[in-house]
């Protein structure tokens, strides 16, 4: 219990583990959150708002990494202006404050169908065609490390083989894949899992493949498995040892059942969270989360494809034919697409999105599932406690946008029901959501109001509907101040 509660008090720390979440001393996210307070932790919290992904040579970047490239490699440096989506161009255009954002508001700077302020109210991006109101989102759920706590853990000892940098032995604790898919709802219809993090790095993983595999060039390492025991070869002086196994003797199998992870532990540490190294500008640590592939053919350690080999060969040397499957994990993930994406839905862009996530120990499952919902209940009064009618509320889930609406009722009968005015009831899967109440001529206090919708984990068999009477419900009250 102290492990766990170290764990949580790690997620939720503060801002100094930050990978990035718009720059802590930004005046123009600053003046952004002034006049739109809504958008606070919502997707527009961020540095994609006005910046611009980008390709420098083979490699594409996304916003906030495209601007560190900019302005680290073309000396003095680079022109920031060259960073700018349409929208952060008109922004720095009528004068970069607070009085450009409410000036731009009519304009439609990303040339959509949708105005500035239209964009903005729907949390969508202002600055990026692909990207308006009306888009249906894909279903989602979202995690964090609390909620990835109460599903069943599993701890294994394991070899990662990598191709240019050294091989390492580690013990993993996390979520099995497996078991995670099954809580979030995976579809009878899914193919497939796509692992995102945040630096654009992405790997595609089948749910299930013809077993065994003996081939090395066409290995596949699926989410079922099953995958082979592993073994050891201790004291290599090209191979980590992060802890050394008791009872296990070189060229012995390592007794843990292996299983594709998601991992937040690593030799009984929390993951270090990840971030972009502004020198060499690629991502450094792995966590908070890894997905961690074992070998689907046991292998032996070799050395880093980089080193000089060593004459006459002893059997250690650089070796292709080996499993690397330290290079088929996934650092520092941030969301996970189960394809294929529902038909008319959309997809998110995880180059702009992710460090959101990162930074406050997120994850985003999304695509072909069926997320258990649970209750959102509340009601918009104004001062005197009076209901009021036609308010849309929308709920956006961290780094995804408007995953849903509701709208305040009218007062009158249905069917000898009375429905009192200003009250809405909407149902959504677990997650963090901002919740934003918008109706014209009206004001709201609060502007937006964060709500986590809870839940207590599942069974060890993961049948997330054992425990569908058992989830509170979520009520909300907010004032409405509205002019004739």
């Amino acid at each position: 219990m102290m492990v766990l509660g170290f764990l949580v008090m790690v997620a939720t720390a503060s801002p100094s583990l930050a990978a990035y979440s718009a720059h802590q001393n930004d005046q123009d996210i600053s003046n952004f959150l002034a006049v739109y307070p809504f958008a606070k932790s919502t997707k527009l919290d961020d540095c994609s708002l006005c910046h611009t992904s980008g390709k420098i040579g083979k490699n594409t970047y996304g916003s906030c990494d495209y601007c560190h490239q900019v302005y680290k490699t073309q000396p003095p440096h680079g022109n920031i202006l060259d960073t700018l989506n349409s929208y952060g161009l008109a922004y720095n255009g009528a004068g970069g404050n607070q009085a450009a954002l409410t000036a731009i508001e009519s304009a439609n700077s990303d040339g959509d169908a949708a105005t500035n302020i239209e964009e903005i109210r729907a949390l969508t991006f202002p600055g990026d065609a692909k990207d308006y109101p009306g888009l249906v989102p894909a279903p989602a759920i979202g995690m964090n490390l609390e909620r990835l706590l109460k599903l069943p853990d599993h701890s294994q000892f394991l070899f990662l083989n990598a191709s240019n940098s050294r091989d390492f032995y580690a013990r993993y604790r996390g979520v099995k894949i497996i078991d995670l898919l099954k809580y979030a709802g995976i579809s009878k219809n899914a193919t497939q899992i796509t692992v995102y993090s945040p630096d654009g790095y992405s790997m595609a993983f089948p749910i299930d493949v013809p077993d065994p595999q003996t081939d090395p060039a066409t290995v596949q390492y699926d989410v079922m498995g099953p995958y082979p025991y592993g073994i050891y070869y201790g004291g290599l002086d090209f191979v980590d040892y992060g802890i050394v196994p008791q009872c296990i003797d070189d060229g012995d199998h390592i007794p843990d059942k292996l299983y594709m992870l998601l991992a937040y532990m690593r030799d009984g540490d929390p993951l270090t969270p990840g971030k972009i190294n502004p020198s060499t500008l690629k991502l450094d640590g792995e966590g908070p989360y890894r997905l961690v592939p074992p070998q689907k053919i046991a292998g032996s350690p070799d050395r880093g494809c980089k080193d000089p080999p060593v004459v006459p060969d002893d059997g250690w040397n650089c070796d292709n034919n080996k499993n690397h499957n330290a290079g088929s994990s996934a650092r520092t993930v941030a969301a996970i697409r189960v394809d294929p994406l529902p038909a008319g839905t959309s997809d998110f862009n995880w180059y702009e999105g992710g460090w959101n996530l990162v930074d406050k120990a997120r994850l985003v499952i999304y695509g072909a599932i069926n997320p258990r919902t649970f209750p959102v209940t509340g009601k918009v009064s104004n001062s005197n406690g009076k209901g009021v009618a036609d308010v849309k509320l929308t709920f956006s889930l961290l780094s995804l946008g408007n995953v849903g609406e509701a709208t305040t009722s009218s007062a009158g009968g249905h069917f000898k029901k009375w429905v009192e005015s200003g009250k809405f009831k909407t149902n959504l899967p677990a997650g963090e959501y901002t919740v934003v109440p918008s109706k014209e001529k009206c004001t709201f206090a609060p502007a937006s109001l964060l709500i986590s919708l809870p839940d207590e984990g599942c069974d060890p068999d993961c049948d997330r509907w054992k425990h569908s009477d058992r989830s509170p419900e979520v009520e909300i009250k907010i004032t409405a101040t509205c002019t004739p």
